[in-house]
């Protein structure tokens, strides 16, 4: 038994070196004390059956920020409506308008009115998009200008309709408060009225604002995207408002978030009844139901609402200490040798009474 006991020591003393010498990661869940830090969002987007004109990424938080006008390196890429690159197509940056050439019939020396939106009252607004511009700058509203405003007039702009036939990839980053919020892509052209982050579109062309999209990345901070690959289809009549609702944790090495979503159509299946009496009892007349679409006061778009979690979930590695280890040795020796004695003078003790 000795050598049994010897060998059978070795073998947990060898078994205690190696889970000494070896580390545990365990999570550890701590208040976030990092609020001053920056959240960057990486997006790309397709959007099958919707024109670059029509596409317009805003942002805006609890604390107030507003950005109608995000410019951090996001492009915008025409596609034809299979999804190709349309060749020769400039890659424009989001947001950005470009100006319509200046009518040669004018006056060399015209100079057109800001109508109060100018830098100074020297400045020139000589075309539609110039006078656009001037007022999207003191967010002011534009939506009556496009009717009344004689630079808009003369080059016979207005609240457009939707054209078809093109889509739209949309792909960039941006940075935003670490604050909960949201970032969209929504019918409309935006502006903030009275504090109040609004869209001014055609309401009867609402329809034709089809929301099918593709995620092909959404990722925050570099981290694994949980939308990506995401693909939602819709029809002309079904289209309407989707809501991605993100739940960011930090975390030691970044961030992870969960998501929930839904689905709110913009029109909506009403059944109308005639109160026609049949019989006792007031049952409604069958022959007189029928059922229409009606247009709710939705907003079409997509929009990916962001909630900050307070806690942070870090990743801990530990080892043992070496009076840890010691103690452990110890145990190992005096209860291998314990086990021993004891089976050595049971065994003894029952030969001695056997003869």
């Amino acid at each position: 038994m000795t050598h049994l006991s010897i060998v059978l020591i070795l073998l947990l003393i060898f078994n205690e070196t190696v889970q000494f010498n070896s580390t545990q990661t365990i999570e550890r869940i701590s208040v976030d004390k990092t609020l001053q830090q920056k959240l960057h969002f990486k997006l790309n987007i397709t959007f099958p059956v919707l024109p670059c004109s029509e596409i317009h990424l805003d942002a805006m938080d609890v604390a107030g920020d507003n950005q109608l006008d995000i410019s951090d390196s996001f492009l915008k890429q025409r596609l034809t409506s299979s999804g190709q690159k349309i060749l020769g197509a400039k890659v424009e940056k989001l947001n950005e308008v470009e100006a319509e050439p200046e009518d040669p019939t004018l006056d060399p020396d015209y100079c057109g009115d800001c109508y109060g939106a100018g830098e100074s009252e020297s400045t020139c607004c000589n075309t539609c998009d110039s006078v656009l511009a001037a007022y999207s700058k003191k967010g002011w509203s534009t939506r009556t200008l496009l009717q009344t405003c004689p630079q808009c007039i003369r080059e016979k702009r207005g609240l457009h309709t939707i054209t078809k036939g093109e889509g739209c990839n949309l792909s960039g980053r941006m940075e935003v408060n670490k604050v909960s919020g949201n970032f969209h892509v929504a019918m409309g052209e935006s502006t903030v009225r009275d504090g109040r982050h609004v869209h001014m579109f055609m309401p009867e062309d609402a329809p034709n604002f089809n929301c099918s999209h593709i995620i092909h990345e959404l990722t925050l901070n570099n981290s694994n995207g949980a939308l990506n690959g995401y693909t939602r289809y819709v029809s002309s009549q079904s289209t309407g408002l989707f809501q991605y609702f993100l739940k960011i944790m930090p975390q030691s090495q970044g961030y992870v978030y969960s998501h929930t979503e839904r689905f709110r159509p913009l029109m909506i299946d009403v059944d109308e009844g005639l109160e026609a009496m049949a019989g006792v009892g007031g049952i409604k007349s069958k022959a007189h139901e029928h059922h229409h679409l009606v247009q709710t006061s939705l907003l079409p778009g997509v929009f990916f609402v962001y909630e900050i979690e307070p806690f942070r979930v870090e990743e801990v590695e530990i080892s043992s200490s070496w009076g840890h280890f010691m103690i452990r040795i110890a145990g190992v020796v005096g209860g291998v040798i314990a086990i021993v004695g004891a089976i050595e003078g049971g065994f003894g003790g029952g030969e001695k009474n056997f003869f």
